[in-house]
């Protein structure tokens, strides 16, 4: 199978091109390196330096078997900060892109947001929940599907819609305004103080980045939009503890854009395609910081 990985550089996009090449599949990683970082192109992956919206580099790279878009801006304060750069990239590229993957492709898996794009909870959400985009990164991400959906029908392609809760894991950037448990252990490891914006009190559903792509690979050949998540709502606060037990953080003001509480119900993708989060925060957290220990002190 020949595989085309948008933003493969990148955190979430290396983990998955490196599941798909254990699994004996082709592997060409198309990134710009804005965000992303050479040293994450796994073994065995062909490398393209290149943005989406080059039409010109997309058109000479052939046809897959499976488009795996998860090139992106993800920063939610960024976005309400600088909506036209959020807009350029979620939604601008993604139309660039598939414009020049017409007659190319077989398949799309898009990385969407469940973690945004439902707005506040109040339990948990399914696919069927109302969407409540509350910042142009969630509203952004909310017309990428509908563009890549419509775009798929159109051109008799299979569609797969994958609604990520907050994922986290190794190697994720703690630079910028996203991924806290990737900030807070790098502020841990070199004893800089943890903040939290607003009262700690708001809940996320954290997903360890190998079940984001075990359900990437799982989902090959199926199509619809599927939540990915664990069911299971951590605050901030309770986050903090189970990274610095017993200690204090410092407070500060919550940030525009940021929801209350966000937990997802995958139960659909389980009975499509036998897909389940295995790791639980605390164990995927202990795997994350042992890691990110080794790397500090190679």
């Amino acid at each position: 199978m020949k595989v085309l990985v948008t933003g493969g550089a990148g955190f979430i996009g290396h983990t998955i091109s490196k599941k798909y090449i254990e699994k004996g599949y082709d592997v060409t990683i198309l990134d710009n390196l804005s965000t992303g970082k050479k040293e994450n192109i796994p073994d065995g992956a062909n490398f393209i330096f290149g943005d989406i919206c080059d039409s010109e580099i997309i058109k000479k790279l052939g046809s897959f078997d499976l488009l795996s878009h998860h090139a992106a801006q993800t920063s939610v304060t960024f976005s309400v900060k600088n909506p036209l750069i959020d807009a350029r990239n979620n939604v601008f590229g993604t139309i660039s892109l598939l414009e020049s993957m017409k007659g190319k492709v077989n398949q799309i898996i898009f990385a969407s947001t469940g973690g945004a794009i439902y707005g506040n909870i109040k339990k948990i959400a399914t696919e069927k929940h109302a969407k409540n985009p509350k910042s142009p990164y969630a509203l952004n991400k909310m017309t990428g599907e509908k563009i890549v959906t419509m775009w798929a029908k159109q051109n008799k392609t299979k569609a797969t819609i994958l609604r990520y809760s907050n994922v986290y894991g190794p190697g994720q950037d703690p630079h910028g305004e996203s991924g806290v448990i990737a900030i807070w252990m790098k502020n841990i490891l070199e004893k800089k103080p943890c903040i939290i914006y607003g009262d700690g009190n708001s809940v996320r559903d954290y997903i360890y980045v190998e079940d984001v792509a075990n359900a990437n690979l799982l989902s090959i050949n199926k199509e619809g939009i599927f939540n990915i998540g664990t069911g299971v709502g951590t605050s901030t606060n309770e986050l903090f503890q189970i990274l610095k037990p017993q200690e204090k953080a410092t407070y500060q003001k919550a940030r525009d854009g940021e929801i209350e509480r966000s937990v997802l119900d995958s139960s659909k993708a389980k009975k499509s395609f036998f897909w389940e989060s295995k790791t639980r925060i605390q164990d995927g957290i202990r795997l994350t910081f042992s890691k990110e220990k080794r790397r500090k002190n190679k």
